[in-house]
């Protein structure tokens, strides 16, 4: 898949926690973010902290490989 917005990553986000049958609870807990970020990234919220972010996918077994 290839990444062009944070529209991208959050219905990524949002379609990969769903399949593994977790809540917004649950995968915040996982990730140690406040849920209150994580409903921010499946929104698509432009300002969500990279940081962050990686570790949602991180836990999502998510891996984003980049190329020049």
């Amino acid at each position: 898949m290839q990444i062009t917005s944070i529209k991208d990553i959050s219905k990524l986000v949002k379609e990969n926690r769903k399949k593994q049958k977790l809540t917004q609870v649950q995968l915040a807990q996982l990730s140690n973010v406040g849920t209150r970020f994580l409903s921010d990234l499946e929104n698509g919220k432009p300002t969500c902290e990279i940081e962050k972010t990686l570790k949602v996918l991180t836990n999502l077994g998510i891996r984003l490989k980049v190329q020049e």
